[in-house]
């Protein structure tokens, strides 16, 4: 993969990738991969087959996102939740955008996101209230990055 995304020619970012212990690996959500960037230039990110759930939120700019046979235009607010077996592309818009983003798994999170799809959820969605998702997201972040013994079961509660 080209590093360039994340030395700073293409995005300004700060992330944490994460090392859940056996436990919860096996048992809990658990937390893959956790941060922000702000994008310098228009760029896309394209993914699949990989072995996890991704959310993030637009927190300013714009962008586009390709998932399934569907494109969705994305603005500030907009969040995004999708399996990433499937193939997904999503890229910033001339308004270059920041987000918020984590990559997530556990043995029962294929069941919940079926069940979000069979009840009419969305790729993507926009909250009334976006900052509660800014403020979980920073929460899950500062767990991820604490010494803390029991960090695992406080970034899955």
């Amino acid at each position: 993969m080209d590093g360039s995304l994340f030395q700073g020619d293409i995005v300004e970012s700060k992330r944490i990738l994460y090392t859940p212990s056996r436990f919860a690996r096996t048992n809990l959500i658990h937390l893959q991969e956790i941060g922000e960037l702000k994008a310098k230039q228009p760029h896309t990110s394209c993914r699949e087959n990989m072995p996890s759930f991704l959310f993030f939120i637009v927190c300013s700019g714009s962008g586009y996102l390709v998932y399934g046979d569907q494109s969705y235009v994305l603005k500030a607010g907009d969040c995004v939740f999708l399996d990433c077996k499937k193939a997904y592309a999503h890229s910033t818009a001339e308004d270059l955008w920041s987000l918020k983003w984590v990559h997530f798994y556990g043995p029962n999170v294929k069941n919940i996101y079926d069940k979000y799809v069979e009840r009419g959820g969305l790729p993507f969605f926009c909250p009334k209230h976006r900052d509660a998702f800014e403020v979980l997201l920073g929460e899950i972040y500062e767990s991820a990055e604490s010494a803390a013994y029991l960090r695992d079961m406080k970034i899955m509660e």
